[in-house]
């Protein structure tokens, strides 16, 4: 079974006027014959993670750290919503098709564009 290791890194309020974490996705845990592995996510920075933390920490009159507090999740609920994630201090989507309302905007994915051969010309 996967896990999902995530970090908490921010908090906001759902329709409902109740606060809800909002989670950096660090990777995931599976495992094999061999036992239990993890693959992380190389783009995240855990520095940027920790101050993040660290500046949840102070708003909400809590101790600061000096090491990422992350957590480990089944990951047996994909097919419900899930709160926002951020990667690298940006929300990220599930995915292109679906679409997240924050602040009143909806945002959506725009598809990246796919170059062969190197470098574009004129550059």
């Amino acid at each position: 079974m996967a896990k999902r290791i995530v970090a908490k890194t921010g908090e906001y309020q759902n329709q409902q006027n109740e606060t809800k974490g909002e989670y950096t996705k660090l990777g995931v845990m599976l495992n094999n014959n061999n036992g239990d592995y993890m693959l992380l996510d190389p783009s995240v920075n855990l520095a940027g993670v920790l101050i993040k933390q660290n500046a949840l920490a102070a708003k909400t009159g809590k101790e600061q750290r000096d090491m990422v507090m992350i957590s480990i999740f089944d990951d047996d609920n994909q097919g419900q919503q899930q709160a926002p994630q951020t990667q690298g201090g940006f929300a990220q989507q599930q995915a292109p098709q679906q679409q997240q309302s924050q602040g009143g905007f909806s945002q959506q994915q725009a598809p990246v564009p796919q170059q062969q051969g190197g470098w574009p010309h004129g550059q």
